[in-house]
Parts: C-alpha cells; sequence; structure tokens
C-alpha cells in the first residue's frame, strides 16, 4: 500500500507537498463563507495570530527547499 501511495507522487516529497499545500488553499477556498462570519473569524485569528503570519510563509517555504533537496 506504501508503495502505491509514493507512486502517486511519483516518489518526490516536492510534488506531494505541492498536493497538500494545493489541498490547504482549496479547503480556504471553499470555506470563505464561514470565515466571513465574525466569530469564527475571531476564533480563527486568536488561534492563528496574524503577526505570525510571515512566519508561517517562512515555515513553508523552508519545507518546499527541504522537500526539493531530497528529491534532486
Amino acid at each position: 500500500m506504501w508503495d502505491q501511495i509514493k507512486a502517486s507522487f511519483k516518489h518526490s516529497v516536492t510534488i506531494l507537498w505541492a498536493r497538500v499545500v494545493a489541498l490547504a488553499g482549496l479547503l480556504l477556498m471553499a470555506a470563505q463563507s464561514l470565515l466571513q462570519d465574525p466569530n469564527v473569524a475571531s476564533a480563527i485569528q486568536s488561534l492563528l495570530q496574524p503577526k505570525l503570519v510571515p512566519y508561517y510563509v517562512i515555515a513553508i517555504g523552508l519545507i518546499t527547499e527541504l522537500a526539493r533537496r531530497r528529491t534532486v
């Protein structure tokens, strides 16, 4: 089973990571109307503090580079 999963990503961590990021984007897009509710928005902002967003972007970039280096 694990071999089939790895084969679906062509044995590439980079492709796996790209699909995870794309899926996260699709989920955020699908939940956009839910995120406009003030109660939900304030709950999310308390969990994902806006001042930490640059660090999240840096982490995504580092994971992307590590995945790419691993499969070169």
